[in-house]
């Protein structure tokens, strides 16, 4: 079996659904040694394909949308190179795929669920073909229960698995002397709350910042820091404003942190914040859960399939997203290892049936 995976996520800034393609992958080349890989993309790739099994296709595009450019070149692209399965890891998928069977992720509803949140280009492929080509793939692959719940209530549509993300092996309880280790090279004292996240609007960080600096205006937490780990994404004018203007109040963007420093940074905070106004699963929520951390989240199905059950939910307002602080402030309790951790090879495992069951 040859598969062709739309790789373009591969291209760009480490995001969830980057960890999500690359994570699977490397578990599919493990599992499926049978089997051949081909990765389209517009653009270089910043990773590399985990064996020589996999091949790299390359063609750039002058598009304004990579959307586009998945819509007009990878079917033709896909039939030449002898693809019998194509992967839409964005959901979306190529034109023309009539000697392709085809299997579409979907990782969350937003388009639907808070599409003010979207960049436009992306936004807009979405309204133009994300039900369409659900519809007409021929396996459905979602990232959470919640996810799966939400498209058959919003578009009707049943999916034949779920594969959720996994943790990585570093998100683990971390010992007293390497928290503190990490924190000093990081210039981190305790205590702070700490939230992960890409800086755009669904992630709900103004709302947080401004809770967070209210209370601190009202002497409620003076000793606390508000840590901020993500690398810049879009509609960020106000947000970034906002950044400089809160750093005398305890407010700091750390940007992109690696793995190793973000477990001590999760093991060693008050609590982890995730107040998103939306989310498919939620990664860090579930990384936050695996280090120990207590974790304060918005009150969806998503987030609570990936924060727990020892989680406080919140509204994802400024007066709800206080009172889930104030309540963690009042004192950690002992959060144990989770009672089941994702794995990113159970995820890769789900897949591989799915693309087995397509041949």
């Amino acid at each position: 079996m040859k598969i062709g995976i739309d790789a373009y996520p591969l291209a760009g800034q480490t995001s969830g659904i980057r960890r999500y393609i690359l994570e699977i992958c490397h578990g599919l080349d493990g599992m499926m040694p049978e089997s051949e890989f081909v990765l389209y993309s517009p653009n270089a790739l910043t990773i590399d394909p985990p064996s020589a099994r996999w091949q790299v296709r390359i063609l750039g595009s002058r598009m304004a949308s990579s959307y586009v450019w998945l819509k007009t070149s990878v079917g033709a692209m896909a039939r030449a190179d002898g693809v019998h399965v194509f992967w839409a890891t964005r959901t979306i998928l190529p034109r023309r795929t009539n000697a392709l069977r085809t299997v579409s992720t979907v990782h969350d509803l937003n388009y639907k669920v808070l599409p003010q949140s979207m960049p436009y280009a992306t936004l807009w492929a979405h309204k133009l073909w994300f039900a369409g080509d659900v519809r007409r793939a021929d396996a459905v692959v979602t990232n959470s229960q919640g996810t799966a719940d939400r498209l058959l209530d919003v578009l009707g549509v049943n999916a034949d698995a779920v594969a959720r993300p996994g943790v990585a092996n570093s998100f683990v309880p971390q010992p007293a002397e390497n928290i503190r280790a990490r924190l000093s090279i990081l210039n981190v004292r305790k205590p702070y709350f700490l939230a992960v996240g890409t800086l755009e609007p669904r992630k709900n960080l103004v709302a947080l910042m401004e809770a967070f600096v209210t209370l601190k205006r009202l002497g409620q937490l003076p000793r606390y820091e508000l840590l901020i780990v993500g690398e810049r994404g879009w509609r960020t004018r106000g947000l970034n404003a906002l950044l400089d203007e809160y750093k005398t109040h305890g407010v700091r963007w750390l940007s992109f942190v690696t793995d190793e420093d973000l477990a001590a940074l999760y093991a060693g905070s008050q609590a982890f914040v995730i107040p998103s106004l939306y989310e498919g699963f939620g990664i860090p929520a579930a990384e936050a859960r695996a280090c120990g951390a207590l974790v304060v989240a918005t009150d969806i199905p998503e987030l609570r399939e990936s924060a727990g059950t020892n989680a406080i939910f919140i509204e994802p307002t400024p007066e709800g997203i206080r009172h889930g602080m104030l309540k963690a402030a009042e004192n950690k309790p002992l959060v144990s290892q989770p009672e089941r951790r994702f794995s990113w090879s159970e995820a890769a495992q789900v897949m591989v049936k799915v693309f087995r069951g397509l041949k």
